[in-house]
């Protein structure tokens, strides 16, 4: 059931999610989030004590959007080998429907020269729930010992998140056409 308090809740984190994305975690200031929420100084503040409290709602809400994607790509699809592709083709699709913004966690991380413990501790989690849908999709594999899977495992996500940023570098899908074809010899 939706109430008013979550539903100033939901409008609050929506607007951060837009504002951070589009315009950067440090650029992004309190009062143009309440102004374009919508919503009260009190109201925010009493969801968020913080901006690094509303970045890491924000964060959140990027890992269920990106895990939402990715588990439509994967209806259907029982082989490990295609659901990592599939992974690989989910992101292409992102970078397109974001206009090549990139990860929002490396992105924030970024921004961060002086590391907020809350915001890097979140960023690194959703990294590594990422990390994990590897792992599992590589033990499914049932070829490799632990060390190689660890090692197969880490050569994958290197080639996920470097194509990802070469994708907004250069602001096209190339990177990810690259990692894929290493991605299939790999496997």
């Amino acid at each position: 059931m939706i109430t008013a308090v979550t539903s100033v809740r939901e409008q609050i984190v929506s607007t951060a999610d837009r504002l951070f994305y589009k315009q950067g975690y440090n650029l992004t200031g309190i009062n143009q989030i309440i102004e374009e929420a919508g919503v009260a100084k009190a109201s925010l503040y009493y969801h968020f004590p913080s901006k690094e409290d509303l970045c890491v709602a924000y964060l959140n809400r990027r890992y269920e959007k990106w895990s939402a994607m990715l588990t439509i790509f994967l209806v259907g699809v029982t082989d490990p080998k295609e659901s990592i592709i599939k992974c690989f083709e989910c992101r292409a699709e992102y970078m397109l429907e974001n206009e090549f913004s990139g990860c929002s966690y490396i992105r924030i991380i970024a921004e961060m020269p002086q590391r907020s413990e809350k915001i890097n501790k979140q960023a690194i989690l959703n990294k590594e729930k990422q990390r994990q849908f590897f792992i599992e999709q590589v033990k499914k594999l049932k070829k490799n010992s632990v060390s190689s899977t660890n090692d197969l495992v880490n050569t994958i996500f290197l080639l996920f998140d470097g194509a990802t940023v070469q994708c907004q570098v250069y602001r096209e899908l190339s990177p990810i056409e690259n990692a894929l074809k290493a991605l299939k010899n790999l496997l």
